[in-house]
């Protein structure tokens, strides 16, 4: 088994030694072949300069040759019948051999053959016996000799002879090349007679000239070879005619058996480095095997780790306690570390609390300690931050500064914490620590511990979810302020009670009621004690409709300051009845602030079956009914009618409709004059806007500035009412009344516009209308909204010159010390208090009151609604400043208007 293991071991390293031998051996394949190449290259360059050498060789004849047959002495001499012998004799020397290196020179006939021949300078007694020649040889040497011109040709033919040449040692005959050049004896400047005869020249490739052509080419030897069947690199063939007379050797070094021998020892050194580096490739692959097994084998303890804490979870209900103490063991053994332990946030998230934990130093297990977040800031933040924290150094961590105490006790070199994530939120961590030195988290480890994280985050969320499905139901189905269940909630009782009604087998026709309350006036109630006092009467609202409701009802609330009720009864009255009461009780004072608080509550009431028989539906007229009811000066209850629908249907499309009305040019603006009570003429006019609607004809400003109100129009209406106004008052103070004053209705919306004051200064430039003729008029509910807004708008109103007025005062919440703090220039009695003067003692004492008081607070009073000459002069008798009604005129066109002031009446007092 060992053997078979190591086998195994060395395995990859023998493959791998194989493939090098095998790569290096293709390696050193290539480069023979490659050397190979450079000997052919060098071998085939040599032949070329030793071709050449021949050549010159054969040149050099051929010119020494030309010297003696191209000359005229020596044509004179030898082309005539009888040649001269002897003048050739004296001319043609042994200085050829000796200065020419010419071995055999030979005049020939061309009848006769070889007639004089010298060889090797000395004078040959049979020159046709000097070369072994046919006549057929003879004569193609001869027809070489004649295609050349003496004359013109550089140099005469030249070829190759291979001949059978006596040793000069031993004057033995042996095989021998001839380099042999043959040309016409001629004149030097005449051509050739056709009968001339031929010189030869003739020289032997012997040794000598074999070795100076050696040293020329640098060959340590250059020889001839005879055999036809010899093959060698360095040889050249010597042939004539394409027949090979013999073969001319070198010896030479071959430049690619030097190479080889050169990269033969570099080629094992690097043999021996690739064997070293395999062997250590194969060494660190069987190290990384070997760690890839470990980790392959911890990975696989880690994933039966997480099915067993998977499987150790039985239920949804499971109690976390159990399961953390059957499952930290399991995480101690997989992780192999000392101590681990799970922990959870509180919930305000400022603590973590140790639910359970294992200590495997001491079998110990643990749980209750708490870590603070105001003791263990930067620990808190770096869990919160990251999924995980790991350290290798927890004692050295600035992030563990406010643990390394007990970390230091507890002698942990590793820490890793894993956070615990439910529903999205951090819910906890899970904490392992290590004894051992210098230990790294793997990145499967900490892998596995954020899985692990993971699991237990089910189990913890399990009764998170329980809880949070508990308080998901409150949010959803109950007011987070009141406690009180929501509108939601009040639809689904509702349902629930009609669907009981529908399926019941003897048909229960016992109604149900569904009463709408509505709280008036709660944003002036903020603005004048506060809005926790605000909040703090709708709870008692809430209180005491709680108070009230029997068994089977239920209070909700359904928006800010509105509250839903569900009433039984037997029939319609006792429900009606039941109404009655509640309103009455709710009518009683409520303490705030110490103070006694008359509360103005709307109220409507819809019936299952009599009304709907929908829940929604059921809810929707018990609003319809409570709009109606806020528009009852009385503030009595209002019990829902069919008709409310219409109403309701056409209260949409007016508010549609008025967003264009300004653009098609529907607004008008009508002006009811007002006299002075001190002389009877006319003073001003108040402009009142106009809606001649083209379907639903004239629309009453009480039906549409509402609306204008809820959806902001009013801004852009007012303006345009302002602009109008300002610009027909600059018309009549130019042609009939130079102090004519206009006065204009605004809303609290538009005073709490921050740019109010500067619009209304830019429309007076524009018209150059001054600011004292210009009058605006806001209701009583002013006094309670003065906010920054608001302050700072009436600060540059008045600045400008422009009055303020206290519209319809006595109808709203505003008393003496209110007014006191909120100054106006005027204000304008109701017409519901001047309806009984002065026949009603208790009305002319209201009157003569309200004008006395708004002289003291040094504003001027405007009595409006006024109808006969005996309400004037009573209110002229008692202070009255101004008097406005159908007495003097009703709501005028600008046309109408006009003509009014044209006729100037003055009202006899």
């Amino acid at each position: 088994m060992y053997s078979s293991l190591v086998h195994a071991r060395f395995r990859p390293g023998f493959l791998l030694g194989v493939l090098l031998l095998v790569c290096l051996g293709g390696l050193w394949q290539l480069a023979s072949n490659a050397a190979d190449k450079v000997d052919d290259e060098v071998a085939s360059l040599t032949r070329k300069i030793i071709e050449q050498n021949l050549l010159r060789e054969r040149t050099l004849l051929s010119r020494a040759l030309s010297d003696y047959a191209v000359w005229n002495e020596m044509n004179d001499r030898v082309n005539n019948d009888k040649p001269d012998l002897d003048w050739l004799a004296a001319n043609l020397t042994s200085s050829v051999y000796q200065n020419l290196d010419v071995d055999i020179a030979m005049l020939i006939d061309p009848a006769s053959g070889p007639l004089y021949a010298r060889d090797r300078g000395v004078l040959s007694p049979h020159p046709d016996k000097l070369l072994q020649l046919s006549p057929a040889q003879w004569q193609n040497l001869l027809r070489q000799a004649d295609r050349y011109d003496p004359l013109h040709a550089v140099a005469g033919p030249s070829l190759l002879l291979r001949q059978n040449i006596s040793n000069s040692l031993t004057r033995q005959p042996q095989a021998g090349i001839y380099l042999v050049s043959i040309q016409r004896i001629a004149r030097e400047y005449a051509p050739a007679a056709n009968r001339s005869r031929y010189l030869l020249f003739a020289r032997a490739m012997d040794s000598g000239m074999l070795q100076e052509m050696a040293q020329a080419n640098s060959l340590a030897r250059l020889s001839l070879n005879f055999s036809a069947s010899h093959q060698h690199r360095g040889s050249f063939a010597l042939a004539n005619q394409g027949k090979t007379l013999a073969y001319l050797e070198w010896d030479t070094e071959r430049p690619g058996d030097a190479m080889l021998r050169r990269l033969l020892p570099q080629s094992l050194l690097l043999l021996t480095f690739m064997l070293l580096l395999s062997g250590l490739i194969v060494r660190f692959g069987y190290r990384q095997q070997q760690k890839n097994i470990q980790r392959s084998q911890r990975l696989e303890r880690q994933g039966k780790t997480l099915q067993q804490l998977v499987a150790a979870r039985h239920s949804d209900t499971q109690v976390l306690q159990e399961y953390l103490d059957e499952v930290l063991p399991l995480l101690t053994q997989t992780l192999n570390v000392s101590r681990i332990s799970v922990w959870q946030f509180s919930a305000d998230q400022q603590s973590l609390t140790c639910l359970a934990g294992v200590d495997t130093r001491d079998s110990l297990r643990f749980s209750g300690d708490s870590l603070e977040l105001d003791q263990h800031g930067p620990y808190f933040n770096a869990i919160r931050e990251h999924r995980y924290l790991a350290s290798n150094q927890p004692v050295q961590d600035e992030r563990l500064v406010s643990l390394r105490h007990q970390l230091s006790e507890r002698g942990v070199s590793a820490m890793l914490d894993a956070s615990i994530v439910v529903g999205g939120l951090q819910h906890g961590i899970i904490c392992a620590e290590r004894r051992s030195p210098h230990y790294e988290w793997r990145q499967e480890e900490i892998n596995f511990i954020c899985s692990s994280a993971d699991i237990i985050a089910l189990v913890m969320e399990s009764s998170a979810r329980l809880q949070a499905e508990g308080e998901l139901y409150r949010q959803f189905y109950y007011d987070r302020f009141t406690g009180l269940p929501n509108r939601s909630r009040l639809q689904m009782q509702l349902g629930e009670l009609i669907q009981q009604r529908d399926n019941s087998t003897a048909r229960d026709k016992r109604p149900i009621g569904c009463m709408m309350l509505s709280l008036e006036g709660l944003a002036n109630i903020n603005e004048l004690y506060g809005r926790d006092s605000g909040d703090q009467l709708i709870r008692l609202i809430g209180e005491r409709l709680e108070k009230l409701s029997l068994n089977g009802e239920m209070v909700a609330r359904h928006a800010d300051n509105r509250f839903a009720m569900l009433l039984l009864g037997e029939d319609d009255n006792s429900i009606s009845r039941r109404v009655d009461e509640l309103c009455d009780q709710l009518q009683q004072p409520v303490t705030l602030q110490e103070e006694q608080l008359f509360l103005r509550m709307s109220t409507g009431l819809s019936l299952y079956p009599y009304d709907t028989l929908h829940a929604d539906d059921l809810l929707e007229h018990a609003e319809l009914a409570l709009q109606t009811s806020r528009s009852d000066p009385a503030g009595n209850w209002v019990r829902f009618r069919p008709e409310m629908n219409d109403n309701w249907r056409r209260r949409y499309r007016i508010q549609n409709d008025l967003r264009q009305a300004v653009a098609r040019s529907e607004l008008c603006l009508h002006y009811q004059p007002y006299v002075s009570l001190k002389n009877g003429k006319v003073a001003g006019a108040e402009a009142l806007v106009r809606w001649d609607h083209p379907e639903l004809g004239r629309i009453s400003p009480a039906d549409f500035i509402p609306l204008a109100e809820e959806t902001g129009l009013i801004k852009s209406i007012g303006e345009w009412v302002l602009n109008e106004a300002i610009s027909q008052a600059v018309r009549w103070r130019a042609r009939y009344l130079s102090q004519f004053v206009i006065s204009v209705n605004v809303s609290l919306l538009q005073l709490e516009d921050a740019r109010f004051a500067e619009v209304v200064a830019s429309l007076l430039a524009t018209h150059h209308l001054p600011g004292e003729a210009l009058e605006l008029e806001v209701t009583e509910g002013l006094a309670l909204r003065n906010t920054p807004a608001i302050d700072s708008n009436l600060q540059k109103l008045r600045a400008q010159g422009i009055g303020i007025a206290i519209d319809d005062f006595g109808t709203g919440y505003a008393s003496f010390s209110y007014l006191r703090r909120f100054p106006s220039e005027k204000l304008k009695i109701d017409k519901q208090f001047l309806d009984q003067v002065p026949d009603s003692v208790g009305g002319s004492n209201l009157v003569r009151m309200i004008v006395a008081m708004g002289h003291t607070l040094g504003a001027s009073v405007t009595g409006e609604g006024i109808e006969n000459i005996r309400q004037a002069r009573f209110l002229a008798e008692h202070g009255g400043d101004y008097a406005q009604g159908y007495l003097i005129s009703r709501p005028l066109p600008a046309s109408d208007m006009e003509r009014f002031l044209i006729d100037t009446p003055t009202l006899d007092l």
